[in-house]
Order: structure tokens, then C-alpha cells, then sequence
């Protein structure tokens, strides 16, 4: 259940940075001193490679915890399956490890899933 919780609320953690006081209003100075080292790193120096989009690195620290939290309850509910303990608890066990490992792709089928529900339902009859 906390892997599901970490992996809900990634976007919140990981992409979110709160905006300072200061740069929501900058005073004229603050404007002009920046304008001014725009106009010289562009009159003297070659333009930077623009900064990598931390959204596509292929393992930010936050997920791997989640990853690895669904994984560890994966792993707990195939083996308390296979020991013959409560079928019922295992299997939630390795749903909820699925759905953190996979939150995506269980998050596009939970959504494809009401919108087949809300189609049946729709039935003129």
C-alpha cells in the first residue's frame, strides 16, 4: 500500500519546485541585470546544450524506492502462495506490488475499465 501511495503522488514529488517570493515579482533591477546577461552569453559565448529533461532519465531515486517497495510485495505474495498461506492476502499482496511496479500502465487500465463500464451502461434499452 505505500509503494501504491509513493507511486500515486511521484509527480507531486519529483517534478514540483515551489517558485522563491523574489521570482514572482522581480524588481526592474533584477530584470535588466538579467536581460543584460542574456545579451553577453549570447554575444560571447557559444549557446549551452539545453538542460536534460529530468522527467525521461531512466530512474529518478523516488521511483526506484517505489519499484522496489512493489517488487519486495511481489515477491512476499508469490511466496506466501506458493507456502499455502491465505490465498486471498497473497494475492493482494502481489496486485498491489503489480500495480506500484506497473502504476502507468494499471492507472491506463483502470481507466480504459470505467470507460467500458460507463459504455455498457449507457444502453438505450
Amino acid at each position: 500500500m505505500i509503494a501504491v501511495g509513493l507511486a500515486a503522488f511521484r509527480n507531486n514529488v519529483i517534478y514540483d519546485k515551489p517558485v522563491a517570493a523574489a521570482d514572482q515579482n522581480p524588481s526592474w533591477t533584477q530584470l535588466a541585470s538579467e536581460a543584460a546577461k542574456r545579451w553577453v552569453e549570447k554575444k560571447v559565448r557559444p549557446p549551452a546544450a539545453p538542460p536534460s529533461d529530468k522527467r525521461f532519465l531512466p530512474l529518478h531515486p523516488y521511483e526506484m524506492v517505489y519499484t522496489a517497495l512493489g517488487v519486495v510485495a511481489l515477491g512476499a505474495g508469490a511466496f506466501s502462495w506458493s507456502q499455502k498461506r491465505h490465498i486471498r492476502l497473497s494475492g493482494a499482496a502481489a496486485a498491489l506490488g503489480i500495480v506500484a511496479v506497473a502504476w502507468e500502465w494499471a492507472l491506463i487500465g483502470v481507466l480504459i475499465a470505467m470507460v467500458l463500464l460507463l459504455i455498457a451502461n449507457l444502453n438505450p434499452s
